[in-house]
């Protein structure tokens, strides 16, 4: 089992002392830490409490100024250690950290009353009692409290084993792929580039992959250490070294994602945060930025609240524009940044005031794109039902709540089609269909594409899919650089009767898409081809004629039997192609409903 903790707490508290006391290991390690004898950057050590269980532990700045990486310790944390010296007891950082510990979601939280050799019994019972009230306040509900003295010892076996305890019964799993938000960046000599952070997810293995973000890259690992060990794989949750290879130093910096290539990453200039907690929405309503933490990133974001209806005034008769005047949607804020950020749907953030010394909001990232007012507007009326703790494969049902759509992923809901690669919701499909056929009799000479997506007010990619998928069901037809209104008696052109005679012509062979290409306005006239029924498209990228297809179909079913199994051998022989074609025909014949899968054979319908 591995898992990561860490500390939390004032200033001065013995945070370092007592991950000291518990590893063996010494926090401070910069010159400037030294020289002011507090941590300002984060600190990481181990202990093993058995053979098969390591804990990493994370040593988390106590000052003021240094919330950001306060969180972007945290971030990664299944338990802390909120740390409060016996003598000085609950003050103001004690109280943000644990409001960062809460709003991050950290499931596990002891109190450790550190420096207990400093008071005596009745002042450490009247600290006991604040802090316990303190910690109610703050967390809701009871939260265990240990006394020890890092300095003398005192009860740090006791402490380890609680700590082993929890990790142990807690059963959480992470519905996330492997990733590892950077915190390190440095070269060793005879090594190269090495990163270090905490794996989140999954695992991670020698001589595999992963993607780095922002860039995209896909970036390779050389080597890996995990806790002063050489190891081929390490699992979540631990502390980790990665030796990469295919990126410069120059191209990676702390607050950086590495990440499992079959994850969804949003790399975006702009999200949508649901707030939650104490967010103070009337101080983020005034203010214009602020600094908002991440992972280990920590971004400037420009504030930008989002705004119910605009409110009707019954006394003179008129929408009040004003902003003053608009009711706020306080369930959101939308935040825009100068760099690109990449997260999760659903991961947490912290909104910090400018220098880091106070937090003012929190919230997990509710929309990861841009947005235009109309999926902003959508967002607040659709999306209630997806606020709160909602599993991260839901994402993709938020998306099709919101813009009615969403590039396929994961099972087919019930209340969804699948065209192409995307999922659409069947009464959103019905809407945009009917739409669509108004828009084509309203203009007889034809529509553009640019017609089609700015009359439903949908994306690019998934115009050009729609238009397929009206060319499909013969709702419209291409025509030179338009849509028209679909026609099967519609006269061909000189270069849509040679490419259908080329089609014939080729017989079993069929043309490929690329060859297609090279005919003048090919591509074009076999979607005429194709809509009008003259051509059949196989997959692969082959069209046949359609009396070749029919000529094909008939010698592969000809004598068939309901429940009769069709297999690739059988078609081969039968019509003397290879595997290139028989594959496709066979998929065409299932689209018929004629044949059905079963294995890599297919049984007669």
């Amino acid at each position: 089992m591995n898992r990561i903790i860490g500390t939390a707490g004032h200033v001065d508290h013995g945070k370092s002392e007592l991950i000291k006391a518990l590893t063996g290991i010494a926090m401070m390690r910069l010159p400037e830490e030294k020289k002011r004898e507090m941590t300002i950057d984060l600190g990481f050590g181990f202990f093993k409490p058995k053979n098969d269980i390591t804990i990493g532990v994370i040593d988390v700045p106590g000052h003021e100024r240094f919330i950001r990486n306060m969180v972007a310790g945290m971030w990664s944390l299944d338990l802390v250690m909120l740390v409060v010296c016996a003598n000085e007891g609950w003050m103001n950082m004690t109280e943000e950290h644990s409001k960062v510990a809460l709003s991050l979601g950290i499931r596990n939280i002891i109190c450790v009353i550190n420096k207990i050799d400093l008071v005596d019994e009745n002042k450490l019972r009247e600290s006991e009692k604040n802090i316990k009230e303190n910690l109610f306040r703050v967390f809701k509900r009871d939260i265990e409290i240990i006394k020890v003295s890092a300095v003398r010892g005192d009860n740090i076996d006791f402490l380890k084993d609680r700590i082993t305890d929890i990790l142990i019964k807690d059963k959480f799993e992470d519905d996330i792929k492997t990733h590892i938000y950077v915190d390190r960046v440095f070269s060793i000599k005879g090594a190269g580039l090495t990163i270090t952070g905490s794996v989140k997810g999954g695992s991670v293995k020698k001589d595999d992959s992963l993607i780095h973000y922002p860039s995209k890259r896909e970036v390779y690992i050389r080597n890996i250490q995990s806790y002063h060990e050489d190891r081929e794989i390490v699992h979540a949750t631990s502390r980790i070294a990665v030796n990469l290879k295919n990126i410069k130093k120059e191209e990676i910096r702390r607050g950086h994602l590495l990440c499992d290539k079959n994850e969804t990453v949003f790399l975006t200039n702009e999200i949508i945060l649901e707030l939650v907690g104490d967010s103070d929405i009337e101080y983020l309503r005034k203010i214009k930025n602020a600094e908002f933490a991440i992972g280990t990133e920590c971004l400037v974001a420009q504030i930008i609240p989002l705004y119910k209806k605009p409110v009707y005034d019954e006394s003179d008769k008129k929408i009040k524009n004003d902003v003053d005047a608009r009711e706020i949607d306080c369930r959101f804020i939308r935040l825009k940044f100068d760099k690109p950020l990449s997260v999760f749907w659903k991961e947490r953030g912290i909104l910090i005031s400018h220098g880091g010394s106070a937090i003012i909001g929190t919230g997990n990232v509710f929309w990861g794109e841009k947005t235009t007012p109309s999926v902003r507007k959508n967002i607040m009326d659709n999306a209630g039902e997806f606020l709160g703790n909602i599993k991260r494969s839901s994402y993709t049902d938020l998306v099709m709540s919101v813009n009615g759509y969403s590039f396929a992923s994961g099972n087919l809901p019930d209340y969804a089609v699948k065209i192409s690669n995307y999922f659409v919701k069947k009464d959103y499909l019905s809407s945009i269909l009917e739409k669509t056929k108004k828009l084509i009799d309203s203009k007889k000479d034809g529509v553009s594409f640019e017609d089609i997506r700015n009359s439903l007010n949908i994306d690019n990619a998934f115009t050009k899919v729609f238009i397929d998928y009206l060319i499909q069901i013969k709702t419209i037809m291409p025509f030179n650089n338009i849509y028209k209104k679909y026609n099967q008696n519609i006269e061909l052109n000189n270069s849509q009767k040679n490419l259908l005679e080329k089609l014939k012509k080729e017989g079993l062979n069929g043309l490929e898409e690329r060859t297609i290409k090279s005919f003048p306005n090919g591509i074009k006239d076999i979607k005429v081809l194709s809509a009008l029924k003259l051509a059949v498209y196989l997959e692969e990228g082959i069209y046949y004629h359609i009396d070749v297809y029919n000529r094909v179909k008939k010698l592969i079913l000809k004598d068939a039997k309901s429940k009769d199994i069709i297999t690739i051998a059988f078609v081969k022989e039968k019509t003397g192609l290879s595997r290139k074609y028989v594959i496709p025909l066979l998929n065409v014949l299932e689209r018929e409903k004629l044949l059905k899968r079963q294995g890599n054979d297919r049984i007669v319908i």
